[in-house]
């Protein structure tokens, strides 16, 4: 086989070992993996990845699958490499073997993509990267069945290096997920109770607590319905922690009561799709909430032509659709120009396509284009620009009740009712969800 194949074939292999790395990391917890994995899948808040991760077909029989999938790609990466050495008739049935695996694999990603599509109702970005991983090394390795060596050709030097490198490398899986379980579980430990809670370290006379705060996280993370509780825990602990931030209020286009005892800025990105969820969350839930919760609307464009703190642009032309909703609200129809956008948002707009989307709420086309071309609108723009920068805000949607970072836009319900107890304030009629 031409040795182009092989060696394209196993650096995808390593690609598909370094996605179910992270997608490991992020299954248990770990900061900078979920951030990655969000940016990548999601909003950088939240993403299908997080959903298919808190689903209980992550695991089988209580190994994240991420974990499978990184001891199947290092396993088959090791047998090419074997096999390249060896050459000749092994070198063949080693060929023959990958090959016959990644299929076995391909048929597993079908019932994995349906899983996510009609069961989960989630689709995990890095997921499916890893089945089109599967899908071209089969590609690459296709001409291996021509071959008519058989696995019993690999030789006993292939097959017992073979077997060290699969020891090896199960092994290594195994204590890094351990290692992983640990870690969480000193995160966790304030929620869970037991020795790690109070700051306790492993020590040789602590390995059966330890071990038993690592069960307790592991029957949590197993658990869909623990698992959120924990979430929501560890969400209001954060929300109760965070500073009070002060926001420019007079001008930022206002929903509901002015003067509402629990007071909502959001920062949002009109090309947004969780921003359209929360949108319509709002528009439902704002009606129940018996005057005591306000919305004031911020943007904040995830695109680096008018965002500096954007290193690559998320949603293209966010920035020009950001401009048309402050000239929209000089003519007094913000709310009207946000329905519509959130409605059927358009795919990479430019100046031309705000003005038309302007036109048919009702603006003035003409003012509105002169607006968008004004300094002033450039100047407002960057102000909420500023505030978001000076409160942490890095994703959209992000909403602060009362001044406070809420860490979890799916605990926006839960935040308001505890912010609703510290006003001395009933609890709320079950209102519709606004997640």
């Amino acid at each position: 086989m031409d040795t182009r194949r092989r060696t394209a074939a196993s650096f995808l292999l390593l690609l598909g070992a370094t996605l179910a790395a992270l997608l490991l990391m992020q299954h248990y917890g770990e900061p900078s993996a979920v951030g990655a994995v969000n940016q990548l899948c999601g909003d950088g808040q939240t993403s299908g990845c997080e959903v298919v991760a808190q689903s209980e077909y992550s695991r089988l029989a209580g190994v994240p699958l991420a974990a499978t999938g990184l001891f199947f790609y290092l396993s088959l990466a090791a047998l090419l490499l074997l096999a390249t050495a060896a050459g000749g008739e092994e070198a063949a049935a080693a060929l023959r073997l990958v090959l016959g695996a990644t299929l076995l694999a391909l048929a597993v990603d079908i019932v994995l993509f349906g899983l996510q599509g009609f069961v989960i109702k989630a689709f995990c970005k890095l997921c499916l990267a890893t089945y089109a991983v599967n899908a071209v090394v089969a590609v690459a390795l296709w001409p291996a069945r021509q071959s008519k060596a058989t696995p019993s050709a690999l030789g006993t030097l292939v097959l017992t290096g073979w077997a060290i490198a699969v020891a090896s490398i199960a092994g290594g899986v195994l204590a890094w997920n351990g290692a992983l379980v640990a870690r969480a579980a000193n995160r966790a430990g304030t929620l869970l109770g037991g020795p790690m809670a109070s700051g306790a370290t492993a020590t040789p006379g602590g390995d059966e607590a330890l071990r038993a705060e690592v069960q307790r996280l592991r029957e949590t993370l197993d658990d869909p319905q623990k698992y959120n509780e924990y979430l929501t825990a560890k969400s209001a602990r954060e929300f109760d922690a965070a500073s009070v931030q002060n926001f420019e209020l007079a001008g930022a286009p206002l929903k509901g009561p002015a003067d509402a005892r629990i007071q909502v800025v959001e920062f949002s990105d009109f090309l947004c799709p969780y921003c359209r969820a929360i949108a319509g969350a709002f528009k439902d839930f704002l009606p129940h909430s018996q005057g005591r919760v306000s919305v004031r609307f911020k943007n904040y464009p995830l695109d680096k032509e008018c965002n500096a703190r954007m290193n690559n642009t998320i949603h293209a032309g966010a920035c020009w659709v950001a401009r048309g909703g402050i000239c929209a609200q000089q003519q007094g129809k913000f709310w009207e120009y946000h329905d519509r956008v959130f409605e059927n948002p358009p795919r990479e707009p430019g100046r031309a396509d705000v003005v038309k989307l302007a036109g048919e709420v009702g603006l003035d086309a003409t003012a509105l284009g002169a607006c968008l071309d004004a300094p002033g609108t450039n100047v407002r723009l960057k102000s909420d620009l500023e505030e978001a920068e000076r409160a942490g805000v890095t994703a959209t949607p992000t909403l602060f009740l009362n001044g406070k970072k809420l860490p979890r836009v799916n605990d926006f319900l839960v935040m308001v009712e505890k912010e609703s107890a510290r006003l001395g304030l009933p609890p709320l009629t079950q209102p519709p969800a606004a997640h």
